[in-house]
């Protein structure tokens, strides 16, 4: 399993790149509220481990493995959210939140059975889609 710090990076990258932004230093600092230094480290380490490919000035953006890492992340994201909604009645303006603290907590096989559970929802409460489960190549 990775660290929230590493998921949260993965899945910030994986936004950006959805938007058509690149993921700079300087945006992913920014979006992240982290200290550039932290993000230039991050990226480092993200890249050795096969994550995403950092160039220099240029930013990162995801390898595929990372990106089915990221969308996994997502997926357990969207699935708390829908979770928190359609089955505990919380307001849909209020959920981000705690679905971010939770998404990190969900197992692989936990977010496959909420997901059956919930019916195999399309879209989250905020109308965006719920990405499918991810081939799993690789348990870091």
């Amino acid at each position: 399993m990775l660290s929230e710090s590493v998921e949260d990076y993965l899945t910030t990258i994986l936004r950006l790149e959805t938007a058509g932004e690149a993921a700079t230093t300087s945006t992913l600092a920014d979006h992240l509220a982290v200290a550039r230094p932290s993000v230039t480290g991050m990226l480092k380490r993200l890249d050795t481990d096969g994550w995403v490919v950092h160039e220099r000035y240029r930013g990162a953006r995801l390898t595929a493995e990372g990106r089915l890492r990221a969308r996994e992340v997502l997926r357990r994201h969207r699935l708390v959210e829908t979770f928190l909604v359609d089955v505990l009645g919380m307001p849909p303006d209020r959920v981000h939140r705690e679905a971010h603290r939770l998404e990190h907590a969900l197992s692989d096989e936990v977010s496959d059975r909420l997901d059956a559970w919930l019916g195999r929802p399309a879209h989250d409460p905020h109308g965006q889609r719920i990405p499918g489960p991810a081939l799993r190549r690789r348990s870091r």
